[in-house]
């Protein structure tokens, strides 16, 4: 097997994802329980996030990316320690959403966005 070979096996991302250090929050899918995070990498299709509670995160959720006011729907794709690799689904602008079932995670963004 090449290194070339061998890199490819290990790194099984569609994407290449951009190193990152943003503020996140998660949120389950009314938006009634959330959980702080660091997005630490980030392409078009998944993320790499750190959370103190790793273990307490459902495999779907919301993920706010707070500096933008973008929201993903998200599954929990591994764990390891305190980061855990997130598949992003679809995405919504927190910014422009008239949509019922985003106002709360509108509302969370809001919130964090005036810190």
């Amino acid at each position: 097997m090449t290194s070339v070979t061998a890199s490819k096996s290990v790194d099984r991302r569609g994407r290449l994802r951009q190193r990152a250090l943003l503020a996140g929050k998660l949120a389950n899918e009314d938006a009634t329980v959330t959980f702080d995070c660091t997005i630490r990498n980030i392409s078009a299709d998944g993320a790499m996030i750190e959370t103190t509670t790793p273990h307490l995160i459902p495999s779907h959720m919301h993920l706010i990316q707070v500096k933008e006011g973008i929201a993903w729907d998200v599954e929990v794709i591994w764990r390891r320690g305190n980061r855990v690799g997130l598949a992003l689904k679809a995405r919504h602008d927190l910014r422009e959403t008239t949509e019922k079932q985003l106002r709360a995670l509108r509302a969370i963004w809001s919130q964090m966005a005036l810190r």
